[in-house]
């Protein structure tokens, strides 16, 4: 059973749809960033989603399965 992320666009990677759905996550860090002014402990809880946001996209856990979760 595949993603949602992994059944987009059949699958391929680097497509422009793709693309945009990284770079809203990205935009939306800076933006919360200049609104909070740069606060540290802001900055550190919007990075640490980030990089929950942003890491299963990446093409290396394409297919891969944590703790068995969605195994089936």
């Amino acid at each position: 059973m595949l993603t949602q992320w992994e059944q987009l666009d059949y699958g391929k990677q680097f497509t422009g749809t793709k693309k945009f759905l990284t770079v809203v996550p990205v935009v939306l860090f800076i933006l919360t960033g200049i609104y909070t002014m740069y606060d540290t402990v802001h900055f550190l809880i919007n990075a640490i989603t980030l990089g929950f946001v942003l890491v299963p996209k990446l093409p290396q856990l394409h297919q891969v399965r944590l703790f068995n979760i969605n195994k089936y």
